[in-house]
């Protein structure tokens, strides 16, 4: 079995720039002059935001782009992604103590939505997006029907030690390097959301598209 890697994940000033380079530098190339608009689309063919073109480019960042890229005579340019392969999958199951003492089993989470975060502390990046993680998890308080669980393998004296001083609202769940295995990841943070009947529907590592991160956790507590 394969091991998560502890890889850090560090991305400044992502943008439309960036996605022209790695295109360039992989099948295909841009016309730097273009003077046309820019389109972005997923790997359905639905028009989506830079910020979110630029989540699932970085989603998997050690795979090699395939990002598809059309130029049209009038200069518009047009990216399409391919799609996040884990997403459709069934997560894995898992089972992880919490810092207050309670046994969460994968298996007793269904029907619920389940919105998952792997980190560690010494992950710059997972500490730069924490504050806007606990954004998110504030605004689904008292809701039952979802749960927000991080998940590291770094020991619960040092989770404790550091959250004291550092908050992080999600249920902490420590010591699980067995369970981030699981998953078969590499580079963190990880941003996952699994739907009431346990599938992956959303994979990424950081966040720019923080409304569409909400909009697939409001979009799955409704179904």
């Amino acid at each position: 079995m394969r091991t998560a890697s502890r890889t850090v994940l560090i991305v400044l000033n992502i943008g439309a720039a960036l996605l022209f380079a790695t295109v360039a530098h992989g099948q295909a190339s841009v016309p730097r002059s273009a003077p046309g608009k820019t389109i972005f689309r997923d790997s359905d063919g639905v028009l989506i935001s830079n910020n979110e073109f630029v989540d699932i480019r970085m989603a998997n960042f050690t795979y090699p782009d395939a990002t598809l890229v059309k130029a049209s005579d009038d200069g518009t340019v047009e990216f399409r992604l391919q799609k996040v392969p884990q997403e459709g999958m069934r997560a894995a199951d898992f089972t992880v103590t919490t810092l207050d003492g309670r046994t969460i089993r994968s298996a007793d989470l269904k029907g619920k939505v389940v919105v998952l975060n792997f980190w560690f502390i010494g992950c710059p990046v997972c500490r730069a997006i924490k504050p806007k993680l606990n954004e998110l998890e504030t605004k689904f308080a008292g809701n039952e029907n979802v749960i927000f669980l991080a998940i590291t393998a770094d020991p619960a004296g040092a989770v404790r030690k550091y959250i004291e001083k550092e908050p992080f609202t999600y249920l902490q769940a420590t010591d699980s390097k067995a369970v981030l295995d699981e998953f078969v990841f590499a580079g963190f943070p990880k941003n996952i959301v699994v739907s009431k009947t346990g599938e992956i529907v959303y994979w990424r590592s950081t966040i720019r598209a923080w409304d569409k991160f909400e909009s697939v956790i409001r979009r799955e507590l409704e179904r």
